[in-house]
């Protein structure tokens, strides 16, 4: 099925197909993921796959040692289109952004070394999520010719806060404290008038005995933060806008990756469940490491299953059983929620490093694929 280009509805632009991936931990999410990813791509697509789990599973997945915070070009044989594929590193993300905002190298100094910076930068690890959505709406601007993004997000129900970050942290960056903060912490300069400069110095002199007191110049260092990352901040804005209409598009798809487990299956209801609440559009959910349904319908599995019952073999036909009873309730649990569901029988080869091959990874996210009605571009 052909589909329009989506569009930017700020700009007018047509921007790539967004593609988030959510689900519970130890499900399957980043294998799938990446192989939706390389099907697109064997499809004449050309892709980018970020994945924003701290644990950094991508890398694994892709049979990869490592992935620059930048991105890296997958070399696929017989590919028609192209895959670049990327880790998200917070705090090189942010270096990365000061230098391209053109500070100063006196400037960029110091705020390297300010100590709200390197705690943002080196310390909070658990703020991928944070900064997420700029880095996704980065990627139609560094990479030419994209057609669609992949997003691997953090495991469970924490994934949410990925999707609802843009308007948090722009609420934030463009609030009436922030802007008096960076107001009162810059230098009195000839144009401020007399009042401005006395209100500056005594709300200076407040905030420093306030601080002093505290034992720590906590918010005149957060004010400088502020304002040398001002360009910084400014290109955030931009960015964060234009994720969060890109979230909302009607072409942009949620994946809900779930298993055959009752703990995975509650976080998938409640992924679908928000998802509507978000107003973005309902998830299709997948169930990972199913029982083959062409099995199961087969008649002579009936057969197979009492035989292994009169032999040694009774206690793994029993395990077949209830997990066989255990995945019809899932599916029967989730159709309440789900937009469409998505069964892929067992692959367990594909999560063992030593055995994986990217052609495999392909022919699962083809199933995945076909199912979206993702046929081409």
């Amino acid at each position: 099925m052909k589909r329009n280009k989506p569009t930017d509805p700020l700009s007018g632009r047509n921007i790539p197909r967004l593609h988030l991936f959510l689900g519970a931990g130890g499900v399957g999410k980043t294998t799938l993921s990446a192989g939706f990813a390389i099907a697109l791509a064997k499809q004449g697509r050309h892709v980018g796959l970020m994945s924003i789990d701290p644990a950094k599973r991508l890398q694994g997945a892709l049979g990869l040692s490592e992935l620059p915070e930048t991105g890296a070009h997958i070399e696929i044989e017989n590919c028609p289109g192209s895959l670049r594929a990327s880790v998200l590193h917070i705090g090189e993300s942010l270096k990365r952004w000061v230098v391209e905002a053109g500070l100063s190298p006196a400037a960029q100094t110091q705020l390297y070394e300010n100590s709200l910076f390197k705690a943002l930068a080196e310390r909070l690890a658990t703020a991928t999520d944070t900064f997420a959505a700029v880095r996704m709406a980065e990627w139609p601007e560094r990479e030419a010719g994209l057609t669609d993004l992949v997003v691997d997000t953090a495991p469970g129900i924490h994934a949410i806060d990925f999707l609802s970050k843009p308007e948090k942290l722009s609420a934030f960056l463009d609030g009436k404290l922030i802007e008096w903060l960076k107001w009162f912490s810059q230098e009195n300069t000839p144009q401020g008038g007399l009042l401005q400069r006395v209100v500056k110095g005594g709300a200076r002199r407040i905030l420093e005995g306030l601080s002093e007191l505290g034992g720590q110049r906590f918010m005149l260092h957060f004010a400088e933060f502020l304002i040398l990352l001002d360009q910084v901040f400014a290109r955030m804005m931009t960015r964060l806008t234009f994720a969060g209409h890109w979230l909302r598009s009607a072409e942009t798809h949620c994946y809900v990756v779930t298993s055959v487990r009752y703990d995975a299956v509650q976080v998938a209801w409640e992924l679908s469940r928000t998802l509507k609440s978000l107003k973005m559009k309902p998830g299709q959910v997948i169930i990972n490491r199913a029982f083959p349904e062409s099995l199961r319908s087969d008649p002579g599995f009936a057969d197979t299953l009492a035989e292994m019952r009169q032999q040694d073999a009774s206690f793994f036909a029993n395990y077949l059983d209830n997990f066989i009873i255990v995945q019809r309730r899932v599916q029967e649990q989730l159709r309440l929620a789900a937009h469409s569901i998505v069964t892929l029988p067992v692959a367990e080869h594909l999560d063992a490093h030593s055995a994986l091959r990217l052609e495999d990874l392909a022919s699962l996210g083809q199933r995945i694929a076909e199912h979206a009605g993702e046929h081409g571009p």
